[in-house]
């Protein structure tokens, strides 16, 4: 089996050099970004997405390979995977909505394509949450057993 310290390193490294190829190709365009109950818009690149997850991801690599995250090898399993499959999934289909959403106005987009975009907007980032929590829950199991 792979090491979940190499596959997140993996997932950091690819996410850097993504983020570095979209700020030097796509660098004039950005994305809006407006808080739910303020009208200040704030506008970031479409890299700096790809250096938060290059981050976390690093520091998920830093803590299993100095052991600080002892759980059973499933649970890290389920960890990395969950994490790279919402990662990705999201990936997948915010790209998919910019090119949609850059495409003649005049041509509507086709159910399924509306269907993949949704999908992996809304699912990507939950299956996402549910590895981060599946990790907290047991990692916190693990810290209560020790104490006992």
């Amino acid at each position: 089996m792979v090491r979940a310290t190499n596959l997140f390193a993996a997932a950091s490294v690819t996410l850097l050099i993504l983020g570095l190829v979209l700020s030097n190709f796509l660098a004039t365009q950005h994305m809006s970004v407006r808080w739910p109950g303020s009208s200040t818009r704030h506008i970031i690149g479409y890299h700096v997405p790809c250096y938060g997850l290059a981050g976390l991801f690093a520091i998920f690599a830093f803590s299993y390979a100095l052991h600080w995250i002892r759980l059973n090898q499933a649970i890290v399993a389920w960890h990395v995977w969950l994490s790279l499959l919402g990662v990705a999934m999201f990936g997948i289909a915010f790209a998919l909505f910019a090119h949609v959403a850059t495409e003649s106005p005049v041509r509507d987009p086709s159910q399924g394509v509306l269907l993949t975009i949704l999908g992996g907007l809304v699912v990507g980032p939950t299956i996402f949450v549910i590895g981060q929590l599946l990790l907290i829950i047991a990692y916190i199991r693990s810290i209560s057993t020790r104490h006992h």
